[in-house]
């Protein structure tokens, strides 16, 4: 199981205050094998600038924008995108503990 991609999606829409804590939980995961996509529903805020930096320094985010639609059209583009065995669908301002991926494997 430790060599299974997880395909984490997360929908941001004004998370520029926090959208950093939470991408970092992700790339804090003890199972590292995964990739995360962030769609930008449309945010009229800096997330942005907060996101696409962190991106270019890891090849596992994926920053996708989209007109503002809503958070299950986001979660449902990432969806479409997504190339992993697993989904694990996240919220812009929450945090994972770091093993939280590795736990949801071994059950």
């Amino acid at each position: 199981m430790k060599d299974r991609l997880i395909t984490v999606i997360i929908p941001a829409f004004k998370a520029g205050n926090y959208i950093k804590e939470t991408i970092q939980g992700v790339l804090d995961q003890t199972h590292t094998n995964f990739e995360l996509i962030i769609v930008d529903d449309g945010s009229p805020d800096d997330q942005a600038e907060v996101i696409i930096p962190l991106a270019k320094e890891d090849d596992r985010i994926q920053y996708i924008k989209q007109k503002n639609a809503g958070v299950s059209s986001a979660r449902n583009h990432g969806y479409r995108l997504s190339k992993g065995d697993y989904l694990a669908f996240l919220d812009a301002d929450d945090i994972w503990l770091p093993n939280n991926l590795e736990k949801k494997l071994a059950k």
